[in-house]
């Protein structure tokens, strides 16, 4: 009877025990399955994912990207935080629109956002994104916990000198693009973005590659992302008006140690001096593909710093 009551109280002691661990950090039983949605934003269909809760990290994606291209990251971050990762306009499953700005896009992501009911969030970009995200934060700094950019440079502040060195900036944003690439769009991005750009050539499937390069096939997508390197050859004099530094809230930089290596946060510090600058180690341009725990660590950490 008595090793019964002692049985019966080690079990009640772990039981406690388990309880209180839950209790103290709440998001370790937190469920991390994704779900997909749609919301009419500024007269645009913007498709996003979703997953986690608590406080909001708002995920943007670059090109020729969309929201998968965070698949790996959202599950360790959504045991946290609740993960909101967007198809901008033109690209995934949001619509199609003229020709547009990049502070359109900005505040598509902002209306969404105050659309799921949150305001001060952490702010994520990589590649195209970062103009989008900065363009969000430069607008809205009050609402920033924090701005987190990755693998490029920003608007006005050190971009537009790298133009010399990478063709595509200006070629995409030409009369001549959809004209050359539109019978050789497999072969185009095979090449261009999932082999010049990549360094971890294993962290892309064939099969993952297929599915990118079948979305940028769909009638009407080529030219919608292409216009995005159009609104960005038009961008700078919004970004050297609207930026405004200094930048007071927390600001992280990530750079490929095979990319851009330093070159965004060289652009960053100029306007937020005291930023914090990560190398990604054996990753070329898609940080988040190549080199997901490294991400998915970096950003967990800074976030729980702020």
């Amino acid at each position: 009877m008595a090793e019964s009551r002692r049985s019966a109280l080690s079990h009640a002691l772990i039981a406690l025990s388990l309880l209180g661990l839950l209790l103290s950090n709440p998001a370790s039983a937190q469920d991390t399955s994704v779900s997909e949605h749609d919301a009419v934003i500024n007269g645009v269909t913007i498709h996003y994912l979703r997953a986690g809760s608590g406080d909001s990290v708002v995920l943007g994606h670059g090109y020729p990207e969309a929201s998968h291209t965070w698949r790996h990251v959202i599950p360790p971050l959504a045991r946290y935080y609740t993960v909101i990762a967007p198809d901008t306009r033109g690209t995934g499953g949001s619509s199609i629109t003229p020709d547009f700005q990049l502070r359109d896009v900005a505040e598509d992501i902002h209306g969404l956002v105050h659309h799921l009911g949150f305001r001060r969030i952490f702010l994520v970009g990589h590649d195209f994104g970062v103009p989008v995200v900065a363009a969000y934060a430069a607008m809205h700094r009050d609402e920033m916990r924090a701005l987190v950019v990755a693998e490029s440079p920003l608007s006005a502040y050190g971009l537009e000198a790298l133009y010399p060195k990478f063709w595509h900036f200006g070629f995409l944003a030409s009369k001549y693009a959809q004209l050359l690439v539109g019978d050789n769009i497999d072969p185009f991005f095979r090449q261009f973005a999932f082999s010049d750009f990549v360094y971890q050539k294993a962290a892309f499937s064939k099969s993952e590659i297929d599915s990118y390069i079948a979305a940028e096939a769909r009638p009407g997508r080529l030219d919608a992302g292409f216009a995005y390197y159009r609104a960005l050859q038009k961008a700078e004099p919004f970004f050297a008006k609207t930026v405004a530094p200094p930048w007071h809230f927390p600001v992280l930089t990530l750079d490929g140690d095979h990319s851009f290596n330093g070159l965004t946060a060289s652009s960053f510090r100029r306007v937020a001096p005291n930023l914090t600058a990560r190398i990604v180690p054996s990753s070329g341009h898609f940080v988040q593909e190549e080199q997901p725990q490294f991400v998915s660590r970096t950003l967990l950490e800074f976030f729980r710093a702020h």
